[in-house]
């Protein structure tokens, strides 16, 4: 399951991230955003534990999480914490995070995933893309972008490009996750293409 931040504003109801999460960058909060959407995500985790589901969370890092060395063990505690394995949770980095500040943040993701939290590449293809961030950040997964998913079962350029996207990702022992799956077509044919 993948967490997902929306504000219930008092005035202006459900506001999604691309509302707010502009005005909380600019205000250098992003990593405290994360670190409550994690809380929050963990609280769910132990209550569905509780009833025997044992779901492995996504959440969306922000990249100030990134550069902090102490993120790592943090992260750790929280689980710790909350009773859930690490291998329990992915940390999601969007392709344009991936382009900055590239030795800090191979330095932090090696010392995730060295405790087991997976590593996701987010929205990839949407025009970010660099093998080298594949090659050279160990990710453990990769999540095809909405963009690329929707309407996959009737387009065959999508199904090229998605096909193409997954024979990659099973070369270099990636898991693959789609987001944006609306219909069966879409479902049968990214299960016909191996998408886990």
């Amino acid at each position: 399951v993948e967490t997902l931040v929306r504000w219930q504003h008092q005035t202006d109801g459900l506001l999604f991230p691309d509302r707010f999460i502009p005005v909380i960058e600019a205000g250098g909060l992003s990593g405290r955003l994360a670190n409550a959407v994690l809380a929050g995500a963990l609280r769910d985790a132990q209550r569905w534990s509780a009833t025997g589901l044992h779901l492995r969370l996504a959440i969306n890092v922000a990249m100030d999480n990134l550069t902090e060395l102490g993120f790592p063990d943090e992260v750790a505690q929280a689980l710790a914490d909350a009773g859930v394995p690490t291998s329990g949770l992915v940390l999601e980095i969007t392709e344009s995070q991936a382009t900055r500040d590239r030795l800090k943040l191979l330095d932090i993701s090696s010392r995730l995933r060295l405790k087991h939290i997976g590593l996701s590449i987010d929205d990839f293809g949407t025009g970010f893309s660099s093998l080298a961030q594949l090659r050279d950040i160990p990710f453990d997964e990769l999540k095809l972008d909405r963009d690329f998913v929707h309407g996959v079962g009737r387009d065959p350029a999508l199904r090229a490009m998605v096909q193409a996207n997954i024979g990659m990702a099973r070369e270099l022992q990636l898991r693959t996750v789609a987001e944006g799956v609306e219909d069966r077509s879409d479902w049968d044919c990214l299960r016909d293409l191996g998408c886990e």
